[in-house]
């Protein structure tokens, strides 16, 4: 997608063809539904695409409830959806966005052929950077189209429900934005062989204005123009009332310039509050290529907000000097190799997500899980509630904790099944490794109780419990206190 990128090779084919029923090819016809398990890593799951010569790169986070289709089973379900930039070996061309759909970010059912390119000249050679948003009734794909002369501008395309191979998108694909529409941006930069540079739109409900949306997107920006040197810059545009066609230029923000952030190649720009409220914002972005240093380690940075100001606001003095992401996380392992990432906030939890074009092993989509400390945060494993592939019969299968507390000798968990079914629970610690096992067999149809004695040998931190059986898993995190 991104011109000095090259794509990570995957150096374990074996683990990237981990699914519910083997190694697929792209589907043809186009659409399909290829199940797939995310694989397990310390602190977070990584889902890849079911070719193993394809690769993810921009993707979006998003989460809905859709019509239970299910026999015998009326009502809706929710689901998590990941639309992505595939890319590399059969995909090279970056034409395609896949759509993954899961209730747990671990099943997942995947369309490698959800999205293409088509004659709308704007978007005719390449499909990048999806962002989703619903806004009065409808679902809304921001992303950027790139046309036969290379050229980028922002546009959309809008389907009446986001589901999973039913999915209709509407008929036009529709241009909102270009660097013309900017009074900042430079449309052909001799830098880029005279290709427009602008791009990755993200786009967000305004918290400021209700009714009125906010599109954060990078541009080449006219002061690194005029410097003779190359620089992608955060922008902002405001949507007029009432529509999504229509933007107001709000400027750029100055301390995401080279000059400040010294990144020649400032990539996929998003903002989040604490805990979904409207304070604590900060301007997440990536930084692009191959600069001396980076393998992977300082890729994603953030900029924080001053309380009380608006996200919109691009005053210098309002945004913190930018905090590397593993940094700040104290040089956690789990977003090591992000290139690009996202937050979805949903009610209950919210998740930050990143593709690992640097590897460790493999590149793909690395989903964490957010844990709120003030407006300070860490990240931990994708725990949900809800998790099975929509028609399995274990739907009805729970668990929970009884009287817990940090500080007991004895954690009481409670299973409840609607079935007798071959379960294991088992209790990982922060690394990922399994430190005791509960149940390894059959797990009987009502309530069972199970205890985990941890008064010897059980160290603080942070512990997971996962149980987990054909068509789903069900996980809590266990923080512990000694």
């Amino acid at each position: 997608m991104r011109r000095g990128r090259v794509a990570a090779i995957p150096v374990l084919l074996a683990l990237t063809v981990v699914m519910w029923g083997g190694a697929q090819a792209d589907p043809t016809p186009p659409h399909s539904e290829i199940r797939r398990q995310a694989l397990f890593f310390s602190g977070y799951y990584l889902f890849v695409d079911p070719d193993p010569w394809v690769l993810t790169k921009e993707f979006a986070l998003f989460y809905n409830s859709v019509p239970d289709t299910g026999a015998g089973r009326p009502g809706m379900r929710g689901l998590f959806h990941i639309i992505y930039q595939r890319t590399a070996g059969p995909q090279a061309d970056e034409t395609l966005f896949g759509h993954a759909w899961s209730q747990d970010f671990f099943h997942w059912v995947v369309d490698t052929a959800a999205f293409a390119v088509d004659t709308t000249p704007w978007n005719s050679l390449h499909v990048w950077a999806p962002s989703l948003v619903e806004y009065q009734g409808k679902v809304y794909m921001f992303y950027t189209g790139v046309d036969q002369a290379n050229d980028q501008s922002i546009g959309y395309a809008s389907t009446s429900l986001l589901d999973t191979t039913d999915t209709v998108w509407d008929p036009d694909r529709v241009r909102v934005w270009t660097a013309n529409d900017t009074r900042w941006a430079i449309a052909d930069p001799p830098l880029y062989s005279g290709q427009t540079q602008l791009r990755d739109p993200f786009v967000i409900h305004d918290p400021d204005q209700p009714g009125r949306l906010l599109m954060f997107y990078a541009a080449h920006d006219s002061v690194d123009y005029k410097l003779n040197w190359g620089g992608l810059a955060v922008g902002v545009a405001r949507s007029q009332p009432g529509t999504v066609n229509a933007w107001q230029d709000l400027g750029y923000y100055p301390s995401t310039l080279r000059s400040v952030t010294k990144i020649a190649q400032l990539e996929g720009p998003h903002v989040f509050p604490v805990n979904g409220g409207n304070d604590g914002w900060r301007l997440m972005y990536s930084s692009a290529g191959t600069p001396p240093g980076e393998t992977g380690n300082t890729t994603i940075r953030f900029e924080r907000l001053s309380s009380g100001a608006s996200v919109a606001d691009t005053t210098p003095a309002h945004w913190g000097a930018p905090q590397v992401l593993k940094d700040y996380l104290g040089g956690s392992s789990t977003v090591f190799g992000w290139s690009g990432s996202e937050e979805l906030h949903v009610s209950g939890g919210d998740y930050l997500a990143g593709f690992t074009a640097w590897g460790p092993t493999l590149q793909g989509i690395a989903i964490a899980r957010i844990a709120w400390q003030g407006s300070e945060f860490s990240l931990g494993q994708p725990t949900v509630t809800g998790v099975d592939e929509y028609r399995s019969p274990t739907r009805g299968v729970s668990m929970s904790l009884e009287g817990f507390s940090p500080h007991a000798g004895r954690i009481a968990f409670q299973l409840d099944s609607p079935l007798v079914l071959e379960a294991k629970l088992e209790i990982f610690d922060a690394q990922g490794r399994r430190v005791a096992s509960l149940l390894a067999g059959r797990l009987a149809p009502g309530r069972t109780s199970l205890a985990w004695d941890v008064r010897h040998g059980v160290a603080s931190g942070v512990y997971f419990a996962r149980l987990s059986f054909a068509g789903g898993t069900r996980s809590v995190i266990l923080p512990i206190t000694r």
